[in-house]
């Protein structure tokens, strides 16, 4: 099988679009209907790929709109490791946007033009990348989106959506700020302005926290970081400045808090209760020299793995009825308990929680 990983599309976006126009004229055809599991997976490890894998060869691709970090470099390792366990996969490819609309919506047509016949996307865009998906979905190609939402119909625009049980992880996150914090104040990081990431997990954690009215959310909305610890910083330096001490911080991305923690470090203030999703290197190695109750939720980027099962089964005519909703496992640490994990010979936004093995990861963030 050939493993590509790229940042550009070796195709000519014109050429691109213009196969992509050829292919979706005509009729307009649905995607396949299935039904999955009620319940959640706890991350998206948990099926076994070898039962689905078909006998058709197949080229398989994954998209992130929003890229630049690791995070997106481990869930392209594991959608590579997933697609590896099938001998009939020829290709699995990978590209990211890394913050530009325009090429999060020509990738999708570029890879269409390469003969994807399963196409993963985390459509951080939303619904400006949805005409593209139709399109691909009108090609014949089973996409499936993780993480953000594009709208649009399943079923028909697309074959299906992997995504976080928001509203069960943001219960998670109220119920340890209420233990941990109980009267106070949080404030809520998210990414880039109305990302439907950040979009969804502040719906669902405004929710959870009517149950706790004595914790109070700061300006009562997402604080815009995009996802950067340097913005992340500027940030919360401002809020901390207009607020003072704020007593606890949730972030739908982990890696950048190390940022905010440094306004607190700045200010001269003690550090914050943090509840987030995916693991953070640097955080977790610094959290040993000056620890504070911490929560986050890992293993997160398996839905990779979980979203190309799913499309792979649709494109090969095999049964998969696994669930799409992901509550991630928790990882919890206190000051007096046991420490988070850290490997200083790797990336400080790495998430050591991640399914892949010791040799893969090395292997990853040598290149």
């Amino acid at each position: 099988m050939n493993l590509k990983r790229s940042t550009t599309i070796a195709c000519v976006l014109a050429a691109s679009l213009a196969a992509l126009s050829a292919c979706s004229s005509g009729d307009t055809t649905d995607a396949t209907q299935r039904e999955s599991a009620s319940g959640v997976a706890e991350n998206g490890s948990s099926g076994d790929i070898t039962t689905q894998c078909g006998d058709k060869p197949a080229k398989v691709g994954y998209l992130k709109s929003a890229g630049g970090n690791t995070w997106v470099l481990q869930s392209a390792a594991e959608f590579q490791s997933e697609a590896a366990k099938c001998d009939n996969i020829t290709d699995a490819l990978f590209s990211q946007a890394i913050g530009d609309q325009q090429k999060a919506i020509s990738d999708i047509s570029s890879f269409v033009a390469q003969g994807v016949n399963v196409l993963v996307i985390s459509a951080d865009y939303g619904v400006a990348e949805l005409p593209a998906i139709k399109k691909a979905t009108a090609a014949g190609v089973q996409v499936v989106t993780i993480l953000g939402d594009a709208g649009g119909q399943r079923g028909t625009d697309f074959l299906e959506s992997v995504a976080f049980d928001t509203d069960a992880i943001a219960e998670s996150w109220a119920s340890f700020l209420d233990e941990k914090v109980g009267s106070g104040t949080v404030a809520f990081l998210g990414g880039t302005p109305g990302n439907e990431t950040s979009t969804a997990f502040f719906g669902s954690f405004q929710k959870a926290m009517e149950q706790y009215p004595d914790i109070k959310i700061v300006d009562n909305r997402v604080q815009d970081t995009n996802w950067d610890p340097v913005l992340r910083r500027k940030v919360m330096a401002g809020l901390l400045s207009k607020n003072g001490r704020i007593d606890a911080i949730v972030s739908d991305f982990n890696a950048p808090d190390m940022g905010a923690l440094q306004a607190y470090d700045d200010a001269g203030m003690e550090r914050p209760v943090v509840a987030s999703i995916t693991g953070s290197n640097q955080l977790n190695c610094d959290w040993a020299d000056n620890p504070y109750p911490y929560m986050t939720l890992g293993q997160t980027s398996s839905l990779t793995r979980l979203a190309l099962r799913i499309g792979l089964a649709a494109y090969e005519g095999v049964d998969n009825t696994e669930p799409t909703a992901v509550l991630p496992k928790p990882f919890t640490y206190e000051p007096d308990g046991n420490a988070p994990t850290c490997n200083t010979d790797f990336p400080p936004d790495a998430d050591l929680t991640a399914d892949l093995t010791q040799e893969e990861l090395t292997a990853l963030f040598s290149n």
